[in-house]
């Protein structure tokens, strides 16, 4: 009775190493839209909103590629403000057959808008964590989380911006 049951999870292991051996990622120009959901630790608090990004993905080997990206976001808050977030970053994806875990390094440039005037331009560094999947038809679906500082010129203290971002994408270019 036993054996039955290790060789059907044998056999469902071999099928899993299997499906890892697909077609590898290749360079190419991805577009995504998506929605973000943002929380802030002192000047807006929580918000929500839509997001459209582009990457180029540079393959190093078959298991790691470099993504430089541009993200642009615009929220909703909980208060009177809208947030207009624009990051440029950094993710370094490792490949895991079709899917992917990649850490990530950007910069922001975060407007808090009141009635439509920029009222603060808050700006820094952060880091981040994304995880997907890109199949062989080219689609992506990806997860990430990103936590910043959000300093100002102007002298008002710092705070501390942390996001989650679901996105969808279409890549161009790679094999056929």
């Amino acid at each position: 009775m036993r054996m039955p049951a290790l060789g059907s999870v044998g056999l469902l292991l071999v099928a899993l190493w299997g499906s890892q051996a697909q077609a590898a990622p290749d360079n190419g120009f991805g577009v995504y839209l998506g929605a973000v959901s943002s929380s802030d630790s002192s000047l807006y608090g929580n918000s929500h909103g839509g997001l459209v990004a582009v990457d180029a993905q540079f393959m190093l080997d078959e298991h790691w590629s470099f993504n430089p990206y541009l993200l642009l976001d615009s929220e909703s808050t909980d208060n009177s403000f809208d947030v207009e977030n624009g990051e440029g970053g950094l993710q370094a994806r490792y490949w895991m057959g079709d899917g992917f875990i990649a850490p990530q390094f950007l910069f922001h440039d975060t407007l808090l808008k009141r009635g439509g005037t920029v009222s603060s331009s808050l700006y820094g560094p952060g880091i981040g964590l994304a995880a997907g999947w890109e199949g062989d038809s080219h689609w992506t679906v990806m997860l990430a989380t990103n936590v910043f500082r959000l300093a100002s010129g102007y002298g008002a203290p710092a705070t501390t911006r942390s996001e989650a971002l679901l996105l969808l994408g279409y890549r161009w270019g790679g094999k056929p």
